[in-house]
């Protein structure tokens, strides 16, 4: 006779926090060199078949499952076991001041060190923002910032004497599927299967594009603006934006946003930015 095999809970929740600290781990990883949301939002990066707001998906999601399943894992599958194992440990880690000591200590150092940018916590995080920026130069930025949210009825002031509707009946022409106005470029790419930089090339090859921002106009999310993409967007010599923020004590790179920078003088980044582009 065969003998009915039983589901094991215990298994199952040991395999699962398995495969979720891979998961987990893997996705955390690609996200410290993924690169920056105006590059990898406008659709034309991915790594290993996905995007990064799916692999945002995928490390938020199973970072959930992982603490739910240690939950589960602890407190009902094996909580008398737990509760054992912790009072005897807690018994001889009173007996063990110095591993207790140091261990608490070694915990706040890397955590005020990881806060602080101390070495080697700050290069870490440096070398991360460098890979993150090396991306630029293989994959195509939106003209603004996050243009992946911009409704047609949006998109059309960036063209010139431009309606919404002929938008519509232009990326229907192309086989892109759409019937209003008051849709952001990341559905309409979402609908159709597609990015919304092809929305955007498809539109931008037909229409005359907007003269651009207007003497003493801020762009949008002005904060986010890094001395490299300041520098795109003006015309300046990157170079000269940093000597001329050095000459303000403060040390940059062309990775440092604006919203740093305004931080550490005081200022808004729109200061920061109308003081770079009127030198």
């Amino acid at each position: 006779m065969k003998r009915k095999v039983s589901f094991n809970l215990r298994s199952f929740i040991s395999f699962s926090l398995v495969i979720s600290t891979i998961i987990m781990s893997w996705s955390g990883f690609i996200l410290y060199v993924a690169p920056p949301g105006r590059i990898a939002n406008w659709g034309t990066w991915k790594l290993m078949l996905f995007t990064k707001t799916e692999w945002q998906a995928l490390h938020t999601i199973f970072s959930y499952l992982f603490f739910i399943l240690v939950i589960v894992h602890l407190f009902f599958v094996n909580w008398k076991t737990f509760l054992t194992y912790f009072k005897s440990k807690l018994r001889a880690g009173l007996n063990k001041k110095w591993e207790l000591v140091t261990a608490t200590l070694l915990t706040v150092i890397i955590f005020i060190g990881t806060v602080h940018s101390w070495t080697p916590f700050g290069p870490i995080m440096t070398f991360g923002e460098k890979v993150k920026g090396s991306w630029e130069s293989k994959f195509s930025a939106p003209p603004i910032l996050h243009m992946e949210l911009y409704t047609l009825e949006k998109l059309a002031l960036e063209f010139d004497t431009i309606a919404p509707e002929k938008l519509i009946k232009t990326l229907n022409e192309n086989n892109i599927t759409v019937a209003r106005v008051n849709i952001t470029l990341k559905e309409i790419a979402v609908e159709n299967n597609t990015t919304p930089a092809a929305i955007y090339e498809i539109l931008s090859l037909k229409y005359k594009k907007h003269s651009g921002t207007k003497e003493g106009e801020v762009p949008q999310g002005i904060g986010k603006l890094t001395v490299k993409s300041t520098a795109e967007r003006t015309g300046k010599d990157i170079e000269t934006l940093i000597q001329i923020l050095k000459s303000k004590g403060i040390e940059v790179t062309g990775e440092t946003t604006l919203r740093t920078i305004a931080d550490k003088l005081g200022v808004t980044p729109r200061d920061v930015y109308n003081m770079l582009i009127k030198k």
